[in-house]
């Protein structure tokens, strides 16, 4: 059981990732399998918009986003986490998102979407804000929910943290990060569930 938790943070080790990291240790607790990517030290490209993709699924351009569409694809469970930049997600994440417009293809013109909606695997979302304006988590959770609707992920919950800006600054309570480790334990509860194995 392989969990993929992916960081669309440009800082390394900021507050979104250390949330992550404290999540999937929670899982990797209860026996899962996690992979890290870092989105911001992998070289590609934003959507192009081409439409190449319509009648295969596949996008066209060849760069690191071609590494990570089959590990989404065979992934048993995907965490996103992002820190909150004007309002919404960053720009990593955002082109990382973009670029599953071949999905929405396969699955909406094709009807031969990648991952099945009857298995039903699980997905979090995590982000961090420096502003305490409740908004602005919804308009990224928004975001992200569109995404993982159309890559046939069951979202399993979020969490959202604001009024964090300097870096490290989500650990000054640590009450912070065993909320994630406790997330990701739950999280991992359901994979091993669904697997037919014991909680």
């Amino acid at each position: 059981m392989t969990l993929l938790g992916i960081s669309g943070s440009p800082r390394r080790g900021g507050n979104s990732e250390e949330v992550l990291f404290s999540f999937l240790e929670g899982a990797a607790k209860k026996g899962c399998e996690t992979e890290f990517i870092r989105l911001n030290e992998l070289n590609f490209h934003p959507c192009q918009a081409c439409d190449r993709c319509r009648d295969t699924g596949k996008c066209v351009i060849k760069d690191d986003m071609q590494l990570l569409y089959p590990k989404v694809a065979t992934c048993d469970g995907l965490i996103l986490s992002t820190p909150i930049f004007f309002g919404t997600i960053s720009a990593q994440l955002k082109m990382f998102i973009d670029r599953f417009q071949c999905w929405w293809h396969a699955k909406y013109r094709l009807n031969r979407p990648f991952i099945s909606s009857a298995e039903e695997r699980p997905s979090f979302f995590i982000c961090v804000g420096a502003l305490k304006k409740k908004e602005y988590c919804e308009s990224a959770e928004k975001a992200v929910e569109v995404f993982f609707n159309v890559v046939n992920l069951k979202s399993q919950g979020s969490l959202c943290f604001r009024g964090y800006d300097a870096k490290g600054s989500i650990g000054d309570d640590p009450q912070n990060l065993k909320k994630a480790f406790l997330c990701g334990e739950v999280f991992a509860r359901k994979i091993v569930k669904s697997d037919g194995g014991s909680p």
